[in-house]
């Protein structure tokens, strides 16, 4: 189903401001979530309802802005969403809601003409034959990938229960290892005075060997 240039798919998508009518406010404000979901990294929709509203939230670079009905908002508020599309590069994506249908708000005077011709290749009519059914069906598609994710996160929690308890299988290796190398460096060690007084010992029988050796050397020069 194409409208006026872009697929109805496109627009829920990509980047582009558009005009979205037909349907009600509750099912146009869906609509817009629902492209807000596209850019969920960029933060939550935005909602305009007045137009001192407008000029703070059209500074933004990201996100999605949607005005539920523009045509409330007045001629001015609209020419400021022109002078956004037609000067800046960045920006958010905006999505301009009609509570009526976009030729017979310029008939009454209701929409500026040169928004309307801007986004001549960017609308989206929610009264659209057809468009209802494949919305429903999109969205409950939607709605069991989030449930399936859910689900494989939920499942995830027993793999990381085994992790944790490897984890702490090998920590308490760890503090058994730990505990007995403690054990070994607390061992008492023996007194000084003991210590002393073996390399007393030992040296005054060192001294003792070698008189011996001495008085052997000795003892065989003599017999020569």
């Amino acid at each position: 189903m194409e409208y006026g240039g872009y697929t109805e798919e496109d627009l829920v998508s990509n980047r582009s401001a558009l005009l979205l009518y037909g349907g009600d406010e509750a099912e146009r404000r869906a609509w817009a979530h629902e492209a807000a979901g596209h850019f969920a990294s960029e933060g939550p929709l935005v909602e305009v309802r007045s137009a001192q509203e407008l000029a703070t939230v059209l500074g933004q670079t990201r996100g999605v802005v949607f005005v539920p009905d523009a045509l409330g908002l007045g001629l001015e508020a609209q020419s400021q969403i022109l002078r956004c599309l037609q000067e800046r590069e960045e920006r958010p994506k905006i999505v301009i809601g009609l509570s009526s249908l976009p030729d017979e708000a310029l008939q009454q005077g209701l929409l500026r003409d040169d928004l309307s011709y801007r986004l001549r290749l960017a609308r989206v009519n929610l009264d659209a034959e057809g468009l209802r059914e494949a919305l429903q069906v999109r969205r409950r598609k939607l709605e069991e990938k989030l449930a399936a994710a859910k689900e494989l996160v939920h499942s995830r929690p027993g793999k990381k229960a085994k992790s944790s308890q490897k984890a702490r299988a090998r920590s308490g290796t760890k503090s058994r290892r730990s505990t007995t190398t403690r054990a070994k460096r607390s061992r008492p060690r023996r007194p000084a005075a003991k210590r002393a007084s073996k390399r007393k010992t030992a040296a005054r029988r060192a001294s003792k060997a070698s008189k011996k050796a001495r008085a052997k050397k000795k003892s065989g020069k003599k017999r020569r």
